[in-house]
């Protein structure tokens, strides 16, 4: 008797959830029951395509850079300069920079009055060149809108150079990092951070400078 009672309510579940699909139903003129299928909306979804720049087969890349450079003791002061570079591989590349500047005066210069000057104006010039190894750790992707997005990097280089100031050659060892967009297949756009370091006796005693870069730029491939 339970048996055949739980086989009753078993029925009756199963008939009370197909009943919202025939809620529909509908007679024809003959009495015969015409089921009215359900119909499905779907929903309305746009997917929108995205313009991604990138560089396609190109591993050379030249350029030019401005920005700012602080020689230590002289002051921060525009700067200019040229890079070339080669993509050995998706991560790594070699870079050239050539950069140059013009030093101020000393605080002690400027504060003296005696009239003073440690350097003559033409050792103020202040010109490096650097050979540096990079890698490009967070290759990713900048979004301007909702459909257009640039492929971009953030790296950071090491290497060693020359810099000539003060009447004087120095080597030089550079540390720093960047950050890259490729806004077309042939065209970058670059920041850069750079800390050039060399010793120098200029000023009485030797010290190691730390001479501190900020630059952008522009760069093409080919």
């Amino acid at each position: 008797m339970a048996l055949r009672f739980q086989q009753f309510l078993l029925t009756l579940c199963i008939s009370a959830a197909a009943l919202p699909c025939f809620a529909a139903d509908s007679k024809d003129n003959d009495g015969t029951v015409v089921i009215n299928p359900i119909k499905i909306i779907e929903p309305d979804l746009k997917l929108h395509k995205t313009e991604q720049a990138k560089i396609d087969d190109e591993v050379f890349e030249v350029g030019f850079f401005t920005g700012l450079i602080s020689i230590e003791d002289f002051g921060s002061h525009p700067l200019y300069g040229l890079k070339a570079s080669f993509h050995a591989t998706e991560d790594f590349f070699l870079q050239m920079n050539y950069g140059m500047s013009k030093a101020g005066k000393t605080s002690y210069e400027t504060v003296s009055g005696s009239g003073i000057n440690i350097l003559a104006d033409k050792d103020r010039e202040y010109t490096y060149y650097d050979l540096l190894v990079g890698f490009n750790i967070f290759p990713g992707e900048t979004f301007v809108t909702s459909k257009h997005t640039f492929n971009s990097a953030f790296y950071l280089v090491g290497g060693a150079g020359n810099t000539d100031f003060a009447g004087d050659n120095h080597f030089t060892l550079v540390i720093g990092s960047g950050y890259r967009i490729v806004l077309t297949d042939w065209l970058t756009w670059n920041m850069d951070y750079r800390d050039h370091m060399f010793e120098t006796e200029l000023l009485g005693h030797k010290k190691q400078t730390h001479n501190l870069e900020f630059a952008s730029g522009l760069t093409v491939f080919f």
